[in-house]
Formats: structure tokens, sequence, C-alpha cells
């Protein structure tokens, strides 16, 4: 009985350090998630529901768009793509209400938490999108559009991570957004 205590005690010290350790891991993911102003933010966010919108509706042949097979596919990366940009960009609360999955995007891709890796991200998305054009007059319009802001946007989000505090933007590291100096402690070894 004694053994069986005790064996109860060092496992329940043992959970309350991982579940411990655990918080930490996740703060520290918190501090160093790299965070637009919210205009740019919003922008992103909504041209990825744009992209979603509109590949799909590339997907089904609205508008006569007549694709090749290869155009399908393309959309439909598209699509996953643009739902990327969604989370990435989307208000935290809502993401968190979708079983948290923003936090765990940035935790297994931690190259789009950053800003840098979310801009060539962003530029590799409109660069494919103003590639890859569709035969339709119609649809290459909508594609050069939604390519050229995605493209623009990562243009100046590179802009505002690598030069932004020469040009009067914060600082890096979620300092953007009101973000305070103590969630941007340096992680611990």
């Amino acid at each position: 009985d004694l053994q069986r205590q005790v064996g109860m005690a060092v496992a329940q010290e043992g959970a309350r350090q991982a579940a411990g350790q655990a918080r930490h891991g996740l703060f520290e993911i918190k501090a160093y998630i790299q965070e637009n102003p919210s205009s740019v933010k919003v922008a992103c966010f909504l041209i990825g529901l744009v992209l979603i919108v509109f590949s799909i509706l590339g997907c089904f042949n609205v508008f006569d768009a007549a694709i090749e097979p290869k155009e399908y596919l393309h959309n439909i990366y598209n699509v996953v793509f643009g739902v990327i940009i969604c989370i990435c960009d989307g208000k935290e609360s809502w993401m968190q209400k979708c079983g948290d999955i923003q936090t765990k995007l940035f935790k297994y891709c931690y190259a789009l938490a950053t800003q840098t890796g979310r801009a060539l991200f962003y530029f590799y998305v409109g660069s494919m999108t103003l590639l890859v054009l569709p035969d339709s007059a119609f649809w290459k319009l909508i594609y050069i559009i939604l390519g050229g802001v995605l493209s623009l946007l990562a243009v100046l989000m590179l802009v505002m991570g690598w030069c932004g505090e020469h040009c009067g933007c914060k600082g890096r590291y979620g300092q953007m957004e009101g973000r305070g100096a103590e969630e941007t402690a340096t992680p611990a070894a």
C-alpha cells in the first residue's frame, strides 16, 4: 500500500511537471509568432477567402471556365493554400474555436509563424497564381489580380519584417499589436 501511494505521488508530480513544460513550450511558441499589423492581416485573410471562393468556382466550371486538368489541380492547391492563409491571418479566438488550428499549424510548420516564412509562402502562392493562367479572359483577370495582390502583400510583409524598424514600424517577434516585452523573453535552452 505504501509503495502504491509513493508511486501515485511520483506519477502526479511527473504529470504536473510535464504540464508545466507543455505550457512553457506553448508560451515560447506564442512569443515568437510574428504578427502583421491588423490592416495587413485583414487584407491577407480576405485574399485567402477570395482565393478559396474563386478556386472552388473554377473547379466547378462556373462562368464557363473550360479549364484543363492541370488547372483543376491548380485550383485544388489554391483552395488548400487559401485555407492555410486564412488560418495564418485569421483571428486567434476564431482559430481556437476550430481546435486551436492556428497554434498547431505554427507548431508543426514553424516557418509560417515567422514574418519572413509567411511572406515567402504568400509570394510563392501569388507567383504560382500569376504564372498558371487559364485561357479564359475572365479567369485570367481574376488570377492576375489575386496573384498580384498576394505577391504585393508578401513584399510588403518582407519590407516590414526586415526594414520595419528603420521605416517606423514597431519591432519584431510579437511586439506588434500591443504585445509587451515580457512575452518576447529569450527561450530557455
